[in-house]
């Protein structure tokens, strides 16, 4: 079984693309999804997959403008999953390739700290691309763990610092691995509750795509799914 891990809360058309993304997954196996969704007014949650089953965690007090609550809400998710789970980091705005999970849990057979390298992030509403050359660390969205793997996430987020994934892979005690295929894309500037990271709002450097082939490229035809947001900032 593998156990996804989601902070959400205030970005209902962020999530409605998660489920989405999720819906597809060729994974064959069991899954849990513990969503933690901190937002005043709870997401309207439709997701139905044989197989999989979804605990929702309503952590107080909810999120308001301005509030860092990401650390808080993934504790809250981690307060409920067992030592010996299988952990995938599913971020709400970010985009998966239909075989995401299928990749993971390949990789998690071998060492307990998966990631992909070389992040790709893409602000839809700015029509900005960037690559990084990241290549022993990954994006939280981008991670898995398992056993010491998952120890080092709860230790990361014990400490509250403001880029979980660089503390959880500065931990020197799992064994780790990388590896590469662009199966995910971190997506940016959708509306709704902003992020914390870089390309969230005006700080994003890259490739200017007013065209969108580069989030073609990246994404196929998933990209039509991206095109109502293009120009349309998010509104908190």
């Amino acid at each position: 079984m593998l156990t996804l891990l989601t902070p959400t809360g205030c970005r209902p058309e962020a999530w409605a693309l998660c489920e989405r993304w999720m819906l597809r997954q060729t994974y064959a196996g069991p899954v849990r999804w513990v969503i933690v969704d901190d937002g005043s007014i709870a997401h309207p949650i439709t997701f139905e997959r044989e197989g999989w089953t979804l605990d929702i965690v309503r952590p107080a007090p909810f999120w308001r403008l301005r509030d860092n609550t990401q650390a808080r809400n993934l504790a809250a998710g981690l307060a409920v999953i067992d030592a010996g789970a299988r952990v995938v980091v599913i971020e709400d705005d970010d985009w998966y390739a239909p075989d995401w999970l299928q990749q993971v849990d390949a990789e998690l057979d071998r060492v307990p700290l998966v990631g992909e390298k070389r992040a790709r992030y893409y602000n839809v509403a700015m029509r900005v691309a960037h690559e990084h050359r990241n290549e022993r660390n990954a994006s939280l969205s981008a991670t898995a763990c398992r056993d010491e793997g998952l120890m080092a996430l709860r230790r990361a987020v014990a400490q509250r610092e403001r880029f979980i994934d660089l503390t959880l892979w500065r931990d020197p005690k799992p064994q780790r691995s990388t590896f590469s295929g662009h199966r995910v894309v971190g997506i940016k500037g959708l509306p709704g509750r902003s992020g914390i990271g870089v390309g969230h709002n005006a700080d994003l450097r890259g490739t200017v795509d007013a065209p969108g082939n580069i989030l073609r490229a990246w994404v196929g035809a998933d990209a039509e799914a991206y095109q109502p947001f293009a120009g349309r900032r998010h509104g908190a």
